[in-house]
């Protein structure tokens, strides 16, 4: 788990300090400081998109979904992160409860 977030922290600096391939641009509205993470699919509904803050990623509750997203996808995901959880259960995670 340590080297997968050391590599996820490592793509993010890169990308939060410019330092990533034209066609890698990150999109307007990923401000800095702030990272991309999709929610997993559930039965009829699409992939969620959430911006969240970097900071977020050393919470103990993402840092569990972190986890998770090595068992099931191990560490060389490209693009957006994917947690492997529903829209609803980050979005409790986001909201601290």
């Amino acid at each position: 788990m340590a080297n997968y977030l050391k590599s996820v922290m490592r793509k993010l600096q890169r990308r939060l300090q410019g330092g990533f391939r034209k066609e890698e641009r990150v999109p307007d509205d990923v401000k800095t400081g702030h990272v991309a993470v999709h929610a997993m699919a559930v039965e009829g509904r699409e992939l969620q998109r959430f911006i969240v803050e970097v900071t977020e990623l050393g919470r103990p509750e993402f840092m569990r979904l972190l986890e998770r997203a090595e068992e099931e996808f191990g560490y060389e995901q490209e693009g957006v992160l994917v947690v492997p959880c529903c829209a609803d259960e980050l979005q409790k995670i986001l909201n601290h409860n």
